[in-house]
């Protein structure tokens, strides 16, 4: 009887491991909300799209056939520009996430961005994990890099999105009293890890669907290399391609991001015109850091 019992469990083991292994291939939930029943309750209320208490974006609109690409921790030399070419030759726009730290050294590559008409957001100026630091640590994170853009372009950060989307609701709402959107993403590749251009490519295609806010990262070469294909196969499946404003403004309650209310950029840097710059003569209290961030809270940023 033991025997027996033993051989059904391996039996069932060999047709049960390819069926979830596929399913993690192609699943188009974290696993996280595929086993929690509150998920799949909000999103048959059509609740899972946008929080409108905490300004958080998880997903576009369902029933439009459009996705986002998002491209977090640049700039990056020499694959930002590749991509920046890549976008341009097909004729779409892209939301880059960007850090504070890496738009100093490429401000060039920023004002770029603007002239294609891709859109800006912000990643941080340091790159830390926000949910380890202060309020007060969170708003300068979020601040400091938004003068950083005012003194590249002239032009302020409407989204945020927490490095490695790590957040709390005290992240939350640092980020919606000061006028932004947080945005989340459903459909990445894992190409941080340098994964090969076959694995990106198949892993995006496999999870994309309608809405789908789609993640990847401008520091390996195997990304750049996968973006014509991952562009050509979404076009013949009938995408659109949007920026995460426009994905705002296409859900079924309308959100406008760029009509959230900033909060003022100190009166030193108003009365500078951007000319290129970047951090320069902060007086030292406006990016003060009250929390001692260790190297473990911090997130890879090369």
């Amino acid at each position: 009887m033991r025997k027996k019992k033993l051989i059904i469990a391996i039996i069932a083991l060999a047709i049960l491991a390819p069926s979830l292994w596929w399913w993690n291939q192609t699943r188009k939930e974290s696993i996280a909300d595929a086993i929690n029943p509150m998920y799949w309750i909000r999103r048959w209320r059509g609740e899972d799209l946008f929080d409108y208490n905490k300004y958080i974006l998880y997903h576009g609109n369902r029933s439009l056939k459009e996705v986002a690409i998002t491209i977090d921790d640049g700039p990056h030399v020499p694959m930002e520009p590749q991509l920046l070419s890549i976008f341009e030759k097909n004729h779409i726009h892209a939301t880059f996430f960007l850090v504070g730290i890496k738009m100093k050294k490429h401000p060039n590559i920023i004002r770029r961005m603007v002239q294609d008409g891709d859109e800006l957001a912000n990643h941080t100026m340091d790159h830390y994990r926000l949910s380890y630091l202060s309020p007060w640590d969170i708003h300068n994170e979020i601040l400091n890099n938004d003068i950083n853009l005012y003194r590249i372009t002239g032009l302020r950060f409407h989204l945020l999105r927490p490095p490695g989307m790590n957040y709390n609701d005290k992240v939350l709402k640092v980020a919606k009293n000061m006028g932004y959107v947080t945005v989340s993403w459903d459909c990445a590749a894992e190409d941080y890890e340098n994964k090969s251009p076959d694995f990106i490519y198949d892993r995006i295609m496999r999870r994309v669907e309608n809405g789908s806010i789609i993640l990847l990262h401008d520091d390996m070469e195997n990304t750049v290399i996968a973006m014509p294909r991952i562009i050509s196969a979404l076009k013949e499946q009938g995408y659109q391609f949007v920026t995460i404003s426009q994905m705002l403004e296409h859900l079924p309650h309308p959100v406008y991001a760029d009509r959230l209310k900033s909060v003022p950029l100190p009166a030193y840097v108003l009365n500078e015109s951007p000319t290129g710059g970047s951090l320069t003569n902060v007086p030292s209290k406006a990016i003060a850091s009250k929390t001692k961030v260790t190297k473990d809270q911090t997130i890879r940023i090369k």
